[in-house]
């Protein structure tokens, strides 16, 4: 059963208390109490030093050892995602062992896909820029636009990646229906890829 204890109870008891010990203090001098308030200072210096302190410093190491770890996991999971971004775009691009018939042989594969037949296919050319090797090739072509759209999106959609870079289409006087089409396809190929 809980008691209920009065407030101005307990206040008058303690502010009786400290007056006894002030009017105590006052009759008798501090000189007698010196030894006692050494002692309890050097008590509660004792427990600051030997019981307060050394959990601090243990929990402030601590806290940087947490803080260091969380750092490194952080910088790990960006290491990671940097490095998955990286590899995605590197399965985009052709490797450096397929460099020399890679770009013609899959816009010739890609028009024999579609059914089409070049009238001119211009040879490779290549240009080495800060660890790029980008190459390029023309296609010319007589076809109806709606055979060339498809071929175009078949070119834009190619794992690894094409790229039509140029477009010029005509139409042809003397075949009703048909369009001349010259296209400009290129890729990039990495030198060195970095893991």
């Amino acid at each position: 059963m809980a008691q209920n204890i009065d407030p101005k109870v307990v206040l008058g008891a303690i502010g009786d208390e400290v007056n006894l010990f002030i009017n105590t203090l006052r009759d008798k001098g501090g000189k007698r109490f010196g030894r006692a308030f050494v002692v309890a200072g050097f008590m509660v210096f004792a427990a600051y030093a030997g019981v307060y302190m050394p959990p601090q410093a243990k929990s402030a190491r601590l806290q940087s050892q947490i803080d260091k770890a969380k750092a490194l996991s952080d910088f790990g999971d960006r290491y990671k995602d940097l490095r998955d971004q990286l590899n995605a775009a590197y399965k985009g691009l052709p490797a450096i062992g397929d460099r020399e018939q890679w770009l013609s042989n899959s816009v010739r594969d890609s028009l024999s896909v579609a059914g089409l037949v070049t009238e001119d296919f211009k040879p490779v050319r290549e240009q080495e820029m800060n660890g790029l090797i980008f190459q390029a090739s023309g296609v010319t072509l007589t076809l109806k636009f709606s055979e060339f759209f498809d071929w175009l999106l078949r070119i834009e959609s190619a794992k690894p990646m094409l790229h039509v870079q140029s477009i010029e289409i005509s139409k042809k006087k003397e075949q009703v229906g048909l369009n001349g089409a010259a296209a400009e396809i290129a890729t990039v190929i990495p030198k060195k890829r970095f893991r």
